[in-house]
């Protein structure tokens, strides 16, 4: 395994999913994906309430639709953490779509973007809103205090700097402390280094956000670069809204970001 490559378990194999150029169809081989990534999704949801904005009970409402708008979406790539035979771990290429359907999904991530990157242009996510959307947006989320010195010095426009998101990161508990969170988070980076690299641009910036509470993850994106430039209070909403008993839960989250000049 070349060194650049993310380290992860021997039975843990990170891939990019295939995009959907134009939606499944109703071609029930083409919808094998988007239902198993809607079922991983509902599954983070349900065991990890705490590490999502939405919740099981609004999701668990939407159709298969919501996936495939998501999965066709060309300014996202979705990485998959999926257990491989011990055998074919070491040889299964990313993009293989046969492995993908046949072997267990036990974590994801999205990343998002590029978008062409602006003075402040990593306040343009909001904990409080869908990012697939926050990304096409401009301006500064409302509720977001800038807290370090990083975040309140004035920057210039970097020019050339493309400007991406980390959203939808999952690893499911029964492999956790194994690496594979690090791995995922590692196949995002690469894919924007690459984006970058094939676009000719002079860097990337990258944002995520996590709750202050969440000291594990926090530790995490620490390691790889990230570091601390806001927080932002935001309200989740914990049942659909048409649903009796609809209620929200108010949350801190920070805002991190990792910066990589081109090589």
């Amino acid at each position: 395994m070349d060194a650049s490559e993310p380290t992860v378990p021997p039975t843990v194999v990170v891939r990019r999913l295939p995009r959907l150029p134009n939606g499944p169809g109703e071609d029930p081989s083409a919808i094998a994906l988007p239902t198993k990534y809607r079922d991983l999704r509902l599954h983070a949801l349900r065991t990890s309430p705490e590490a999502f904005a939405s919740s099981y009970e609004v999701e668990s409402q939407w159709g298969l639709d919501r996936t495939v708008a998501r999965l066709s979406n060309p300014q996202a790539a979705h990485f998959i953490a999926t257990l491989a035979d011990s055998d074919t771990s070491g040889t299964s290429n990313n993009n293989d779509e046969n492995a993908l359907r046949s072997q267990q999904w036990v974590g994801f991530i999205a990343l998002l973007g590029p978008t062409k990157s602006r003075s402040e242009s990593s306040a343009k996510v909001s904990a409080a809103h869908d990012p697939f959307a926050q990304m096409q947006a401009t301006g500064l989320s409302n509720n977001l205090v800038r807290t370090s010195e990083q975040a309140t010095t004035s920057r210039p426009p970097q020019t050339g700097t493309l400007s991406y998101h980390i959203g939808a990161v999952f690893v499911d508990p029964g492999v956790r402390k194994a690496g594979v969170g690090k791995a995922l988070v590692e196949a995002a980076l690469t894919e924007a280094e690459t984006q970058g690299h094939e676009r000719k641009a002079s860097a990337f910036e990258c944002t995520i956000h996590v709750d202050t509470y969440n000291d594990a993850a926090i530790r995490l994106y620490q390691k790889v670069g990230f570091v601390v430039v806001g927080e932002e209070t935001y309200a989740q909403q914990t049942v659909a809204p048409a649903m009796s008993g609809s209620r929200v839960i108010e949350r801190v989250a920070f805002l991190m970001e990792l910066t990589r000049a081109r090589q």
